[in-house]
């Protein structure tokens, strides 16, 4: 399957999702946890001319346009029905700008060196077809200085591996070690890739240096068990703990998600 009719098919899938997408994500409260620890990130440093890539409905981009350091807040997603919603949203949000199309077209929409900071969140990347066309493509419209915020759906999710053995699911518990990652959903089927820390790194350092790393749900159970831990609770609050905690530990990789911040060097 070639760049084209991969993201196509994609798009696809997501089309049928994105009538109700904003309404799931903002019942789930792990999601708008994740999401607040995400834009905190975003935020330390400059938000002047942003750029989101896999925009979705369109909640972070709305987010960050109420900013008032932030100027302009660009987005690119492959999603044709997403496109369409966030577009809607733009006479109340006059500072957006979704755009139709991927990571790969960056250096086509943007000119060189003229973002300070671009965010993905939750794993838009792992339905990506060429990641190493996608990270030049972004690297060459970010500005000197500039930072590009990433999370990634983990290749190494220790929890979901046991818990998946132990309930005498051997396919389930290595889905994400095949080549193919067939996504949440046990029901349709979505081609994605999932990374190890060091296969995007080799990636990324090509064209910029990391600063930082980060593992979500490393002991707080993933926003498709949110009800594991019910919101507010005590057992939520000490399985986020915890997490902070593993971060300075060789576990810090092992959890549902991990976010690195790659800066472009001066």
């Amino acid at each position: 399957m070639n760049a084209e009719t991969y993201h196509k098919s994609v798009a696809d899938y997501y089309d049928q999702e994105a009538d109700s997408f904003e309404s799931r994500a903002n019942d789930n409260h792990v999601l708008k946890t994740l999401r607040g620890k995400f834009r905190a990130i975003v935020l330390e440093g400059d938000v002047e001319n942003i750029l989101e890539i896999g925009y979705g409905p369109g909640l972070d981009m709305v987010w960050f346009s109420e900013i008032a350091r932030a100027k302009n807040v660009n987005g690119l997603d492959i999603t044709p029905e997403f496109h369409k919603i966030v577009s809607k949203k733009v006479s109340e949000h006059p500072k957006m700008n979704p755009l139709l199309g991927g990571p790969e077209d960056c250096s086509s929409e943007f000119e060189a060196d003229s973002i300070d900071t671009i965010y993905v969140f939750f794993g838009a990347l792992n339905t990506c077809a060429e990641l190493e066309k996608a990270v030049d493509s972004m690297s060459h419209v970010l500005k000197p200085g500039g930072k590009i915020v990433v999370t990634f759906v983990n290749k190494w999710y220790l929890f979901d591996i046991l818990w998946n053995l132990v309930m005498l699911r051997p396919k389930n518990a290595f889905a994400r070690l095949r080549k193919i990652w067939g996504g949440y959903s046990p029901t349709r089927f979505l081609p994605s890739k999932c990374y190890s820390s060091r296969q995007i790194h080799a990636v990324f350092k090509k064209h910029l240096d990391r600063k930082r790393r980060v593992g979500y749900c490393i002991t707080h159970p993933a926003w498709y068990r949110h009800h594991w831990a019910p919101h507010r609770s005590l057992r939520s609050r000490l399985f986020f703990r915890l997490d902070s905690i593993l971060q300075w530990t060789p576990f810090w990789n092992l959890g549902e998600y991990s976010l690195y911040v790659y800066g472009k060097p001066e």
